[in-house]
């Protein structure tokens, strides 16, 4: 998946509003008169919660493999015309490696 499929879903995360409550009355009421407590008890589901339900959505539905790139690479390396951009895959290794620090 590309950094601008990730961006738009990302982009959702404030449409998704303040966490959902479900709270235990609503499962379980059996359970819940049976302590008075435990009555109180939620679950929030934050933002980032949805985004990554959101997100398993979405590869769930792109295919595993990208055919026709693979196809379009293997043609160019067939004809020696595939030019690997090392600086290129070095930046982008880095930006990665920075991300995890974030």
């Amino acid at each position: 998946m590309d950094h601008g499929t990730l961006g738009k879903i990302g982009g959702k995360v404030d449409e998704a509003g303040t966490g959902s409550k479900v709270s235990k009355e609503s499962v379980a009421p059996e359970k819940a008169s049976a302590d008075a407590r435990s009555a109180t008890d939620t679950v929030n589901l934050t933002s980032n919660a949805k985004l990554l339900e959101r997100l398993d959505k979405t590869l769930a539905s792109l295919p595993a493999v990208d055919s026709a790139r693979v196809a379009e690479i293997k043609s160019a390396i067939e004809n020696g015309e595939y030019q690997i951009d090392s600086d290129a895959i070095a930046e982008a290794m880095i930006r990665l490696d920075r991300s995890f620090g974030e």
